[in-house]
């Protein structure tokens, strides 16, 4: 029983979506399955008690509520929760508005409409739901008030229906209230949230990855190694001489030697590869489906780029270069080999002469003399 109730609250749900849509997602449902059992319930009173129209009002009413349960899965997340929560809420405005007019059982049809404003906001947000309730508030007003009750099929004294138009703007007028306070903090938690993210995985000084960012794409393009079984390669630079810059003319100079490398390094980038700040003056490069000797023509045009382009420091040009390892990474191998793979390649460019690209093969076989 409660597992099937579980599955009927969360369809349409799904772990990729965002937290409040999936949210709005479960209201929908479990609103759809109190619609449902109202109306129903109702509406065989109303058979019971031979109220013809209005038996044929609320079953009809149940029908929608069960057809906007299924639209969210049948067209999908965010576009079937907007056509669904549509749906409900036409569907109740048109309910109430017939109860207003008929009167429902002894008179109380209008007792119902309290039920819009706080729903109506929920569904459709602060400023559609506005538009709406003043539109269904306009309705009724004009229902109520049209001379010699026109448009009712009962009577309503009219202290009954000043006061119940006062207490619906009233009872619309919190609502609108509360559904905006709720989406400035909702609006201002996803901010700060992205913010932190953002902080957690941004260098902020080169403003690219920093390590655990670095990490976390290593990781996704390991998994997707792992699904299309296509290799990848990777790249760790290290700043040439970098220490001397800093001791020479000190940390303000390095920092900005760092930003401008970073800068040089993103510039030369396909958009399908990665870079980060894998730490200190360290670089790490992700070439994803590409293979050792591709990854090291791209690192090649990277190195000539950073070595032919001088650096301001301390307002006098200076040459930077940097040196490159390279690997690949095959799905028998883990990101733990393979960045100490690079890692050995890094040393042996260095070892080399700095200003170089050496792949794990070429230092493998340099090893092997």
């Amino acid at each position: 029983m409660i597992s099937a109730i579980k599955k009927f609250v969360d369809l349409g749900t799904d772990a990729s979506l965002s937290d409040d849509l999936n949210r709005r997602i479960r209201v929908v449902n479990m609103f759809s399955a109190v619609g449902m059992t109202v109306t129903f319930l109702l509406g065989f009173r109303a058979l019971f008690a031979q109220e013809t129209f209005l038996t044929c009002v609320l079953f009809s009413a149940t029908i929608l509520f069960a057809i906007s349960h299924k639209l969210q899965a049948m067209i999908g997340a965010k576009r079937g929760s907007f056509i669904s929560a549509t749906v409900l809420i036409a569907c109740l405005m048109s309910l109430m508005l017939i109860l207003v007019v008929t009167g429902g059982s002894e008179n109380t049809g209008p007792l119902w409409i309290f039920t819009v404003p706080s729903v109506t906001m929920f569904f459709t947000g602060f400023r559609r739901g506005l538009m709406a309730l003043t539109g269904f508030a306009a309705v009724i007003i004009v229902i109520f008030f049209t001379p010699d009750n026109a448009l009712l099929a009962t009577e309503y004294s009219f202290e009954f229906k000043t006061r119940i138009v006062y207490t619906f703007i009233t009872v619309s007028f919190l609502s609108a209230v509360y559904e905006y306070s709720r989406q400035r903090s909702y609006n201002t938690a996803v901010y700060l949230s992205e913010q932190f993210e953002r902080q957690a995985r941004y260098d902020p000084l080169t403003t690219i990855l920093n390590r655990r960012g670095g990490q976390q794409q290593l990781e996704q393009e390991l998994s997707r190694m792992q699904r299309n079984k296509k290799p990848f390669s990777i790249a760790l630079a290290d700043i040439d001489r970098f220490k001397s810059i800093n001791d020479t003319f000190g940390h303000d100079a390095g920092d900005e030697v760092l930003k401008k490398v970073a800068s040089v390094f993103s510039s030369r980038l396909r958009a399908q590869d990665g870079l980060s700040r894998w730490g200190g003056e360290e670089f790490l490069f992700i070439f994803p489906e590409t293979n050792e000797q591709d990854a090291r023509m791209v690192t090649e045009q990277i190195r000539e780029n950073l070595s032919a382009n001088a650096i301001p420091v301390d307002n006098k040009s200076h040459r930077v270069t940097s040196s490159f390892g390279v690997c690949e990474i095959t799905p028998s191998m883990t990101l733990t080999t393979a960045l100490n793979l690079a890692d050995q390649a890094l040393y042996q460019a260095k070892n080399d002469g700095r200003n170089k690209v050496c792949t794990a093969t070429e230092h493998k076989r340099k090893s092997s003399r």
